[in-house]
């Protein structure tokens, strides 16, 4: 008999949110866009701010729940809060740095990463006072 059983449909599901969750965002911010809307500055800056920092929220909760509920790879598990606050960060990087340099009418912004960091570190100080209740 293993010693190791396969996951449950239901842990299964907490694997695939964090990567369906990435592919949207990766989807609608890789999209080519004919011409973003035209709103003052400071509007978009905050809406766009938020935003930012709200998807990649989302991203770290997902993805740190995920780490460390699974069990096959201890490490990961064990590191999930470092882990995922790198690979989410870098995430939000790669997007800026695909949206330079790709011609698909969007432009990338440092300040979007920034946004995006402070989503990150948000989202994983929710999670770790409740880290407890849910591994």
């Amino acid at each position: 008999m293993s010693s190791t059983a396969p996951l449950s449909s239901r842990r299964r599901a907490f694997v695939v949110l964090p990567l369906a969750w990435a592919a949207l965002v990766f989807v609608m911010t890789l999209t080519p866009a004919q011409e973003m809307p035209r709103t003052p500055h400071w509007e978009l800056l905050a809406f766009d701010t938020a935003a930012h920092a709200f998807v990649f929220l989302v991203q770290a909760v997902l993805a740190v729940f995920s780490a460390r509920r699974q069990s096959w790879f201890p490490a990961l598990k064990a590191q999930a809060f470092r882990v995922v606050l790198l690979l989410t960060v870098g995430m939000g990087a790669l997007i800026e740095l695909l949206q330079m340099t790709m011609n698909l009418g969007r432009q990338g912004e440092w300040s979007d990463l920034l946004s995006d960091s402070l989503g990150v570190v948000a989202g994983l100080l929710l999670m770790w006072p409740t880290r407890r209740f849910w591994q």
